[in-house]
């Protein structure tokens, strides 16, 4: 079948989907119910009657949609429908399948391992991709963890020189760079990281996360130490640094320091550079100070939802000709 052909099926089945009559009274009536268990008013009002069926095969489908514009959002409306139905209908079997169907086909697996399904394809073919996109979204750093698809096109990108991407909270842009840094340092690289956050209370949130749940003994085993203030006394050893600073405190390392060496810049919360707030400049003046070393680092920028995360490379590395390799945008969640 060519590709036209698939778009044009694609269009048919996904073109307005978001408007059929059937899905939405289905819907409205999975929320009815949902909420009055929530509340617990079941007593008092009585419950809709729900085609469960039909909703879970709407489910499915949405899981698999196509959409040009509406892919992400249908994947969305999918998860939401099944996690209801889950809510509503814990131990039917059939509920249980087809979450499983549609956490595989929009690459969630940590829900679909809270709901125990041993979903693996309802086809050869299906159980053959099932497989194959288990082993493909395989965390490097945390193999007994998996990817969704958004966060996986992500990571494969923060080797290069610059790239910036933007998500919801729910796409975990902080945790792809602490994933990183750690496949890094398994692999016995030898590199300074920065992680750069807009706030001293997210130094201590990811201070912790790296200390406690990403790297533990690696630290020691590889002769790395975790830097939150430009006057730690750790920086006056011999050792690779992970950096984990406020854009101020970048700066001052940076003056008094000029001979240490940055590998990667992970800027965390990107758009803080363009907001209205008295921390822009320090963003700016640091990268600009590292754009003007003979060796450059690798520069990272992570967003929240905003459509256009381009912008932070041509304003920032003077790229006039960002190609689409270079920034990813998705509003896809979980």
């Amino acid at each position: 079948m060519s590709n036209q052909m698939l778009q044009n099926l694609g269009d048919a089945i996904f073109g307005d989907i978001d408007s059929n009559p059937f899905l939405n009274e289905l819907y409205d009536n999975i929320l009815y119910n949902y909420s009055l268990n929530k509340f617990d008013l079941t007593g008092k009002r009585q419950l809709r009657e729900i085609d469960v069926v039909s909703a879970l095969r709407f489910a499915d489908l949405l899981s698999k949609s196509t959409h040009a514009v509406n892919r992400d959002k249908h994947k969305m409306w999918a998860q939401e429908i099944i996690i209801l139905l889950h809510s509503l209908y814990p131990e039917d079997s059939d509920v249980k399948f087809y979450a499983g169907s549609v956490f595989t086909n929009t690459g969630n697996y940590q829900a679909k391992k809270i709901i125990e399904s041993d979903f693996c394809g309802s086809t050869t073919l299906e159980r053959f991709f099932t497989e194959y996109q288990n082993d493909y979204l395989t965390i490097p750093a945390a193999p007994e963890l998996r990817f969704f698809g958004a966060q996986k096109n992500a990571y494969d990108h923060l080797s290069d020189n610059h790239f910036s991407y933007s998500g919801p909270t729910s796409m975990g842009k902080s945790f792809l760079m602490r994933m990183y840094i750690k496949d890094q340092i398994q692999h016995g690289a030898k590199m300074n990281f920065a992680m750069i956050v807009p706030t001293k209370a997210l130094i201590n949130e990811i201070y912790k996360q790296v200390i406690d749940e990403d790297l533990k003994t690696l630290l020691s085993e590889h002769n790395y130490k975790v830097v939150t203030a430009a006057g730690d006394i750790a920086l006056e050893g011999k050792h690779n640094f992970i950096l984990v600073l406020t854009p101020e405190r970048l700066l001052y390392l940076l003056i008094s320091k000029p001979e240490l060496q940055i590998d990667y810049l992970f800027i965390d919360e990107a758009h803080k550079l363009s907001g209205k707030n008295s921390r822009g400049p320090f963003y700016y003046k640091t990268v600009d100070m590292l754009l003007k070393r003979k060796k450059k680092p690798h520069f990272i920028f992570a967003s929240p939802n905003i459509p256009n995360p381009e912008v932070y490379l041509k304003l920032l590395t003077d790229i006039e000709n960002n190609s689409d390799d270079n920034h990813l945008h998705s509003a896809f969640s979980r």
